[in-house]
């Protein structure tokens, strides 16, 4: 027998187990690899869950928020709406009152505007007779103003106002002009001055007659001959030709002379 033929036997014999061995093991490692593998592919698997599980729910803590937010905002909306509709329903009840004070007033103050122009009318009657026909006339026309359903109260009251105005202006200025005058019988052309409303006086064109308007027995009175120059000198006065002086003229009080 060859010297080494034991030794080649006992050596493939050896690499025979250890191949054997080698291979159980690898069996063994696959297997385990493939647990390994499995078991990483699962937990791969769980933490992908985990994360969209983790994404679903900031997903629906903000959609939570923003629903949060808006109902919020609607609140506020609301609030804001029921206090302005309060604001508008408060502005709604003061218009309506300013409305019904408004027809209250209007039926206290068109009464009052006839009373008033009545007594306006008596008042230019029964005052000195300058102008007389112009202003009967313009108190007639308002009195027809004040019957018109057309034109406002407002309106209306303001040509009342003017027309008091205009009156109450004769009461502080000097005037003359010329006019015809009926006296005696006679018709006359005159120079009329008047002074303010305290005394209205008449000249004819010549100088030569003068005379007052008598309060008292409401017709013109004559002056003697004593005041024709100091009444053409006021007449010159009251008509810019002359500058303004003392004038002593008589001034009838009551229809006397003074």
């Amino acid at each position: 027998m060859h010297p080494f033929g034991n030794k080649r036997l006992l050596a493939g014999a050896g690499t025979l187990a250890l191949t054997l061995a080698l291979g159980g093991n690898a069996a063994e490692i696959k297997d385990s690899l493939k647990v390994v593998a499995a078991t990483n592919d699962s937990a791969s698997a769980s933490q992908e869950k985990i994360d969209q599980l983790a994404r679903d729910t900031r997903n629906l803590v903000e959609e939570y928020r923003k629903l949060l937010d808006g109902s919020e905002y609607q609140a506020a909306f609301t609030r804001e709406l029921e206090e302005l509709a309060a604001a508008q329903e408060q502005q709604l009840a003061s218009l309506r009152e300013q409305i019904t004070q408004a027809r209250i007033t209007q039926q206290r103050i068109v009464p009052l505007m006839r009373s008033m122009a009545d007594a306006l009318e008596n008042f230019v009657i029964l005052d000195l007779p300058f102008h007389q026909d112009e202003r009967i006339g313009a108190v007639l026309e308002l009195k027809e103003r004040l019957r018109q359903p057309d034109i406002s109260v407002s309106a209306k009251f303001r040509t009342l106002l003017e027309a008091y105005q205009l009156e109450q202006a004769y009461g502080g200025n000097v005037e003359s002009w010329r006019g015809p005058l009926v006296f005696g019988g006679e018709d006359l052309s005159v120079e009329f001055l008047r002074i303010g409303r305290v005394a209205l006086y008449f000249q004819t064109l010549d100088g030569q007659v003068s005379g007052y308007w008598d309060a008292v027995q409401r017709d013109w009175a004559l002056f003697d001959g004593d005041y024709n120059r100091e009444l053409a000198r006021a007449l010159r006065v009251a008509q810019g030709l002359v500058a303004p002086q003392l004038l002593q003229l008589p001034m009838p009080v009551l229809g006397n002379q003074s």
